[in-house]
């Protein structure tokens, strides 16, 4: 009798346990998913307010900023086209980060190799210096850069624009791939050697097809930051057939009179192709970011 009583309070104890465990293993999902859904809001709530007033005229955004729009007024579009010269400013954009995300793949690819596969005095100070580019604010370095690109006559040139990018995100791309270069076996490279392989056919045979997650991780952070950026497109380019899509979108801003429908518009024009591109490859960049941690 005393041994049933005894199983049957650790039986008790033991499905209490589980409750317990159950309920706060529940508790936990609940505040986890409750911060992922507030942050997923905080997110796309902007964007999505973008995107319904562009279809919405100056009135009805100011009468009420949060309403839908009852009308869809697809002229802001025609207007933010027309106004902004987007098609030239689109293309000029596009031009520029494609040029920057090739160049700082190439260059950041042979410059991480070289870190991560050759011993030299200087190695650990470059890392250092690429490290400290990081740390860096960008827009401490508007007044030499402007002066430098002055002084090259790159001042008001898409070219001049894709090297001020290219070098900005050197720093960034060449830790990424140096940590990823670090997680693949010598062995792989050795074995190549015996076989005869010269460095260039390593680096571009073998070593570029296995480094694809982490190049493609930097392209895509590349060319957010080529397509989004500002300040030093406002600042290096004056003449209007060579504005980005950034300073196009500046020049909906009147002194005395704003179109916010069509600014709206322009913008949502914007956005769309870093949004796109980033949701469709989402899980490399998250995959090139974790896999040497994973490999460690």
């Amino acid at each position: 009798m005393r041994e049933g009583v005894i199983n049957k309070e650790k039986s008790k104890g033991k499905y209490k346990g589980e409750y317990s465990n159950r309920g706060l293993a529940i508790t936990l999902s609940f505040i986890k998913y409750g911060i992922l859904f507030f942050f997923l809001g905080a997110t796309l709530f902007p964007l999505l307010w973008v995107i319904i007033s562009s279809f919405k005229t100056n009135q009805t955004i100011f009468a009420s900023a949060l309403s839908l729009p009852t009308t869809l007024h697809w002229e802001n579009y025609v207007a933010a086209i027309k106004v902004t010269n987007l098609p030239r400013a689109f293309l000029n954009s596009t031009i520029v980060s494609g040029f920057a995300v090739a160049l700082n793949a190439g260059i950041s690819f042979i410059a991480a190799y070289a870190l991560a596969r050759f011993k030299f005095r200087l190695n650990l100070i470059l890392t250092l210096m690429f490290a400290l580019g990081i740390l860096l604010p960008i827009n401490s370095a508007i007044l030499p850069v402007k002066i430098i690109m002055t002084k090259l006559a790159l001042g008001n040139s898409l070219i001049g624009l894709i090297i001020l990018y290219t070098a900005f995100g050197l720093p960034i791309s060449i830790l990424i791939l140096k940590s990823f270069l670090l997680g693949v076996p010598v062995e792989i490279e050795e074995s190549a050697i015996i076989d005869g392989a010269s460095y260039w056919k390593i680096v571009f045979r073998i070593l570029f097809p296995l480094c694809q997650p982490a190049l493609v991780t930097i392209m895509i952070l590349q060319f957010i930051f080529c397509w989004n950026e500002f300040l030093f497109a406002i600042l290096m380019i004056s003449s209007e057939a060579k504005r980005t899509l950034q300073i196009s979108i500046k020049f909906f801003l009147g002194t005395f009179s704003y179109d916010y429908g069509g600014l709206f518009a322009a913008m949502s024009i914007v956005i769309l192709p870093a949004v796109i591109i980033f949701i469709l490859f989402q899980k490399r960049v998250i995959s090139g970011l974790t896999a040497d941690a994973v490999k460690g």
